[in-house]
């Protein structure tokens, strides 16, 4: 796989997001959104599911990414990219480890899985049927905890491969070469992440989108959703 991606680095990449972008529209087409019907109006409908903090940091790592996945793309064209954009990369991916970091360790204590979670699983949230009534889930359902784990590990690994670019052997048959392919391998994979992530968000749970917005969502979307978690007005 190393010596593939080496020799094909814009093709994979090319392909990783062209079958994630048409796993979505897939998914959409034949299952449609998860709507709510509730107007966002009123004293009490909305209720707050990121503090500020949580809510600051989140805008922090969607910049941060999209400022990490445009330097990286960038590096991946044939000419002088790597020179030019490679020490903003790295910087800008230090902060934004920083960043992220931060948010994914305050949300420790949520992320922990619980016995709840298991049935969850085996239903996959609902998402592949038209079932009206979604299994219970505290305030993240099993699926946002894989999504937390995996994220955390792929983050770790692009730190950890960064790290060895920076300061391993500089000879292209040596470490640097195999890391910097395993991080341009994990930056993919991230990167379907976060476009998997941002479809069901946006598309798939369109009432949920709004806490880009100032942290809130409406109050029977959780009652639905997130129904053992006691949310703060």
């Amino acid at each position: 796989m190393i010596e593939f991606y080496a020799s094909h680095k814009l093709a994979v990449w090319a392909t990783a997001i062209l079958l994630s972008m048409a796993g979505c529209l897939f998914y959409y087409a034949a299952f449609g959104p998860h709507a709510v019907s509730v107007h966002e109006t009123g004293p009490g409908v909305l209720v707050r599911r990121f503090g500020v903090r949580e809510w600051v940091c989140h805008w922090l790592m969607l910049l941060g990414f999209l400022a990490l996945a445009g330097t990286g793309l960038a590096q991946l064209v044939p000419g002088p990219g790597l020179g030019h954009w490679g020490p903003f990369h790295g910087r800008s991916g230090l902060i934004f480890f920083l960043v992220a970091l931060a948010t994914l360790l305050g949300w420790i204590p949520d992320a922990l899985f619980k016995p709840n979670d298991w049935p969850w699983l085996l239903k996959m949230g609902g998402y592949f049927s038209r079932d009206a009534e979604p299994p219970a889930a505290g305030r993240f359902n099993a699926g946002q905890k894989v999504y937390y784990w995996a994220l955390l590990l792929v983050l770790t690994g692009l730190l950890v491969s960064a790290v060895v670019m920076e300061h391993g052997p500089h000879s292209p048959a040596g470490r640097k070469e195999l890391f910097w392919c395993l991080h341009g391998l994990l930056g993919c994979l991230a990167t379907m992440m976060v476009i998997v992530h941002a479809f069901l968000s946006l598309f798939v749970n369109p009432r949920a989108a709004r806490v880009v917005r100032d942290g809130r969502v409406s109050r029977r979307y959780v009652e639905k959703y997130h129904s053992l978690w006691r949310a703060q007005g």
